[in-house]
């Protein structure tokens, strides 16, 4: 980020750079100039003889991309306003759960990780960790935060926050995103050391944490947060450069500069103000009109307008973000595998990226997470097949077949990618019933019950996805994968969670993904460049972002952006 200044915590320097030298034999210089890749921390992470440290002074890692839309320097002071799409009454905030486009908004207003992914999907140091050490076999893992970082009420950060934020984020009960891919971690064998470590011995090896751990979703929060409920913290309160004023659900929430953030100079702006605008009209129009300073998920038919007016533009930010459809591999008619492969045969991949989304995006091949390393780039691109589709159905018994298919305008390409698909299936004889609901009717009751349905999913890596959505204990597994012919997914995922071996672990992701590939219940048509509009007064953004959230993940939680 030209222009951009990056905070220091008290204590920091280049003391710590070389601690950190002397007590691995690791040279940082690589992890300063563009972050660690995930193959070298799951290397450092359970390869070879004795611990392994990872961490990195805020002063000294790496910063991303620095391709500044304009290099101004940062301004304090002023109210930025969001346009998020989707949204309802049952909109919440909490940091560590999210739902909905405005959940992901207001979650990174006030809460933070203890690593972080930067603008390239990569991992890097600069979240609350000071250092997170790892022994050869990756079952005990030690985390240190930052001295000196409060939470909003003025509470000093300590290693029981630590141990209770994730305690939090594996209880089942809570059923939390967050913890998805942390349930390797013992609640009970996380052990305070000092005031600010903590010692978490796992139920079984785990390469994975650090990944986990550099998810937004896995914010820390203060002891006592939220115990027994999603959304209802009494302080509402983070580490995070904005505190919450207010919150209407389904209407906007207000949140105001967290004067004592810990990275000096930072956030810029005086309040930041979410406001949920479901209708993809009134938010442009919003935009273009000067009722906000930014919005999200421009609709690709009304890029050329948004861009066409002056003091606007659009942020184009290539993703691995997805717009599934998804099949219930349990219930009629997809329990039958050769529905599921004939619904896949329908789609003109093609045809969907150029009219759902007008161009910005590329075509999928019902595996996701394409930013992984183990991306299964050697399976055959699927294409439309009309004919075999038919054969698959007459074979299942459901020629003619008719099915409902529920969506939401929850995000880019949901109800547009629905209602290509429902065109190109009529030259199979399968008629599909679009019925666009409500944000609040579709992530209602019904939720994860659709047999047959779309949703949204950001940039994750596969493992990460597995765990966030496709074994039974995930929490939202909306395909009800692995079906009864296929239980052996989720032993090779447990497999490949334990295996250091690069090689190995890249046989068993592949076995899983062509497990996926042949039978599984998500029909990934595309990744969707992610459009986002904002007043050309909004600077700090920059190109070369691959999009794990919208504007550059909201701006670093409305913090790296400024009024010019």
């Amino acid at each position: 980020m030209s222009g951009v200044r990056g905070g220091t915590c008290p204590g920091n320097g280049s003391r710590r750079q070389s601690m950190r030298r002397a007590r691995t034999g690791v040279d940082y210089k690589h992890t300063e100039a563009g972050g660690l890749t995930r193959e070298e921390l799951l290397k450092r992470a359970a390869v070879g003889g004795g611990a392994i440290l990872v961490g990195g002074s805020l002063a000294g890692v790496a910063r991303g991309a620095t391709d500044a839309l304009e290099a101004t320097a940062p301004k304090r002071g002023g109210t930025f306003r969001i346009g998020v799409s989707g949204g309802s009454a049952k909109d919440f905030i909490d940091g560590q759960n999210i739902v909905t486009r405005p959940d992901q908004a207001r979650i990174v207003t006030g809460w933070e990780t203890l690593v972080v992914f930067d603008s390239q999907f990569k991992l890097k140091f600069d979240g609350l960790a000071e250092e997170i050490e790892a022994n050869k076999k990756a079952d005990v893992w030690t985390i240190r935060v930052h001295d000196g970082i409060e939470f909003h009420n003025g509470k000093t950060l300590g290693a029981a926050d630590v141990r209770y934020s994730l305690q939090r984020l594996i209880n089942k009960k809570l059923g939390l995103f967050g913890g998805a891919a942390l349930q390797s971690v013992d609640p009970a064998r996380i052990k305070k050391l000092d005031k600010r470590t903590v010692r978490c011995t796992l139920k079984q090896a785990d390469g994975t944490i650090l990944d986990a751990l550099g998810q937004y979703i896995a914010g820390i929060v203060p002891v006592g947060y939220s115990p027994t409920a999603v959304g209802k913290a009494k302080p509402n309160i983070g580490t995070g450069p904005y505190k919450v004023q207010s919150f209407t659900p389904g209407q906007q929430s207000v949140h105001v500069r967290n004067p004592n953030y810990w990275r000096t100079g930072q956030p810029y702006f005086d309040k930041v103000v979410i406001i949920d605008f479901p209708d993809d009209t009134a938010r442009v129009n919003a935009l273009l009109g000067g009722q906000v300073d930014a919005i999200t998920d421009v609709p690709p038919a009304q890029v050329a307008i948004v861009n066409g007016h002056s003091g606007t533009k659009v942020l184009e930010s290539p993703s691995a973000a997805w717009t599934p459809i998804c099949m219930r591999v349990d219930a009629p008619p997809f329990n039958d595998v050769r529905v599921r492969q004939a619904m896949r045969l329908i789609a003109d991949r093609p045809q969907m990226v150029a009219q759902a989304l007008s161009g910005h995006g590329h075509i999928g091949n019902d595996l996701y997470a394409p930013f992984d390393e183990s991306y299964a780039k050697s399976l055959p691109q699927r294409h439309q097949d009309i004919e075999k589709a038919k054969s698959l159905l007459k074979a299942a018994g459901q020629s003619n077949l008719t099915v409902d298919l529920q969506s939401t305008n929850g995000a880019l390409g949901m109800n547009e990618g629905a209602q290509v698909f429902a065109q190109q299936a009529k030259a199979a004889g399968v008629t599909v019933n679009v019925k666009i609901l409500d944000s609040g009717a579709f992530y209602g009751d019904q939720y994860l019950k659709w047999s047959f349905s779309t949703d949204f999913w950001g940039s994750r890596n596969y493992l990460s996805q597995v765990a966030a959505g496709s074994v039974p204990t995930a929490p939202y597994n909306e395909t009800h994968w692995p079906d009864s012919a296929h239980q052996k997914f989720l032993s090779l995922y447990n497999q490949a969670r334990v295996t250091a071996n690069r090689k190995k672990q890249a046989k068993i992701l592949l076995d899983m993904q062509t497990m996926e590939y042949d039978a599984g219940g998500y029909i990934v048509w595309g990744f969707s460049t992610l459009l986002d509009g904002y007043a050309t007064k909004v600077k700090g953004l920059k190109t070369g972002d691959k999009g794990v959230l919208p504007l550059n993940a909201f701006g670093h939680g409305y913090r790296t952006i400024w009024f010019g």
